[in-house]
């Protein structure tokens, strides 16, 4: 029940984590779209400024007076064909654009045109105006007060703008779209701390329990050989006493082996573990490891098939570390199997060591567990918890030793049609 309201409190967690991330994006989102509505209004607003500025000045150089006192021709000696043009100076005007412009601090890329308004009719213009013109929202400004005979209006278009709005609001943007990635970011490191930390507490508690189970056995049992020496009298046979003298003894190594892959792990995972390398005949080392691995199982009897074929046989290694290798594979391959258990150890040259495989035809592992098995604490699963012994260091420790000697293993399975596992040695690890 405790387990299970741990949880339902995680998944409760990240549900609401997320709905926060997610509503803190959607009103970022939000604010971001409104910042650019509003950077576009006071754009709009400033090119509306700039024309009326622009009309306002270009109204002096129509006056009479202004021109006199400036000594400028007279309007009507300007008179070419009864349109606003003959009272506008486009020079002028054109100064006049450049100038309100870069006043209101607007885009310097623009076009601008004079248009009689009532049949939309370009009556001058920029070389680029009528080409942009299809693209951009134009910003217009009446010019009856210029010219009074027909509507004519001065239109402007800028090329960029949404560009010049981007780079207003860039540094924001940038700050925002920052942060919302770190949230993004620290809240998927967030869950995945969780999640892993889950999964520990689950390895961790499934270790426990797994190594109560390894040790429950071999305690009872010396426990019960130890109360028959205890109660036996002083007329018990010599070889009642070294049956169960030989019963704690075996059990207690069987401990004492435990106990130390346990400590070598922890050690090799401090950087603590120092290989003791020496040069070793891998046959031989083989063959002894081996030989009496089942002799006192009565479950299931092994057959074993040697076919050894690498010829550079001397290998430089830690005998204890790979003794416990070969072990560690066989005794896989007799807990994985089914009656009458065969495998087949081959021996090869590969590159300057020698390929070790270790054929069986046990139960065989699905793809999906493969990807797992040298996981420390990984155990396949088989439907029972308890009827495969082992803590889920097996592998593992296969893997790391191996690897500690600069070389590598690898699986090949298929689920009911047995499995192999290729170990390479390298001759010289270094």
């Amino acid at each position: 029940m405790n387990i299970e309201m741990k949880r339902y409190t995680i998944r409760i967690i990240i549900i609401l984590t997320a709905l926060s991330v997610a509503g803190i994006i959607a009103t970022q989102t939000f604010w971001i779209k409104k910042s650019w509505k509003i950077s576009q209004g006071q754009y709009d607003h400033r090119a509306d400024e700039a024309l009326n500025d622009v009309i306002d000045e270009l109204k002096d150089y129509t006056d009479s007076t202004f021109r006199a006192s400036h000594h400028l021709p007279c309007l009507k000696e300007m008179e070419k064909s009864g349109t606003v043009l003959d009272v506008i100076d486009t020079a002028i005007l054109d100064e006049l654009m450049r100038k309100y412009i870069d006043y209101h601090m607007l885009s310097d890329n623009y076009e601008y045109a004079i248009v009689k308004t009532r049949i939309d009719s370009v009556l001058f213009s920029t070389p680029d105006y009528n080409n942009i013109r299809p693209r951009c929202k134009p910003y217009k400004a009446c010019l009856s007060c210029i010219w009074k005979e027909e509507y004519y209006h001065l239109s402007l278009c800028f090329s960029n703008q949404n560009k010049m709005i981007l780079i207003e609001l860039s540094m924001w943007l940038f700050w925002s779209f920052l942060f919302i990635l770190i949230i993004i970011l620290s809240f998927t490191y967030v869950i995945y701390t969780i999640l892993r930390q889950k999964k520990l507490s689950d390895i961790k508690n499934d270790f426990i329990n797994n190594m109560t189970h390894e040790f429950k056995t071999p305690i009872s049992t010396i426990s019960l050989a130890s109360e028959v020496l205890l109660n036996s009298g002083t007329g018990s046979s010599v070889e009642r006493v070294r049956k169960y003298s030989k019963i704690i003894f075996d059990e207690n190594q069987r401990m004492r082996y435990q106990v130390e892959r346990v400590l070598s792990m922890a050690q090799l995972e401090k950087g603590e573990l120092r290989l003791n390398k020496t040069d070793v005949n891998i046959h031989e080392l083989i063959a002894n490891t081996t030989k009496n691995l089942f002799l006192s199982n009565q479950e299931k009897k092994m057959q074993l098939k040697f076919n050894f074929g690498a010829t550079r046989t001397l290998l430089n290694l830690d005998e204890l570390h790979i003794t416990n290798v070969i072990k560690n594979i066989v005794e896989n391959s007799y807990k994985y199997s089914r009656e009458d258990p065969l495998l087949e150890i081959i021996t090869n040259d590969f590159r300057n060591g020698v390929l070790i495989s270790f054929k069986d035809n046990g139960i065989g592992i699905t793809h999906e567990t493969q990807k797992h098995i040298f996981e420390k604490f990984y155990r396949v699963p088989t439907g029972n918890v308890h009827n495969v012994k082992g803590f889920g260091l097996g592998l593992y420790y296969v893997k790391t030793m191996v690897e500690a000697h600069n070389g590598f293993v690898n699986v090949y399975s298929e689920l009911n049609k047995g499995s192999r596992f290729d170990v390479y040695l390298p001759e010289y690890s270094g």
